[in-house]
């Protein structure tokens, strides 16, 4: 087990190497260094890297308490639901309703990789891999089809 500074600063290595790596890849490939994550133009509508002791997840997350808008948003990716799984390269775990650790309610479209612990320095690469890749092709559909998102 580890202290709170030990978790804390094993968190922060993790996250302070995958952006290393992916600012660098990103460059290489001419992309802007940060992600695009919050920065959407939909204030409901993030795209969300999650790491813990048992698994990573690249997502979506409609974050607001307004039910309406929240479902609309989700119908609206439901829409093309077969166009982001192609995209994605495999189906996406779709729920309406996810609670977050923090209790809060949002709604979460993402992708999965079990066996992963943010703790655990031997999985770091393999968590990596799966973040870049993953919101690289995330990225990319959200850029496709971001004016339907904002005005469809």
């Amino acid at each position: 087990m580890y202290s709170k500074e030990e978790a804390k600063a094993l968190r922060e290595e993790f996250w302070d190497k995958f952006n290393a790596m992916s600012r660098q890849r990103r460059l290489r490939k001419k992309l802007p260094g940060a992600w695009l994550l919050t920065h959407t133009g939909i204030k409901a509508l993030n795209l969300r890297f999650h790491v813990d002791q048992q698994a990573v997840l690249v997502g979506i997350d409609l974050e607001t308490r307004n039910m309406d808008k929240r479902l609309e948003l989700f119908e609206k990716l439901e829409s093309v639901k077969k166009i982001l799984e192609e995209a994605m390269k495999e189906p996406m775990i779709w729920e309406l309703e996810y609670i977050r650790e923090n209790g809060k309610s949002v709604s979460r479209i993402y992708l999965q990789k079990d066996g992963v612990d943010i703790y655990n320095r031997d999985t770091w690469n393999s968590a990596h891999q799966f973040m870049y890749d993953h919101m690289m092709r995330l990225e990319k559909f959200y850029l496709e089809y971001m004016d339907y998102f904002k005005y469809g």
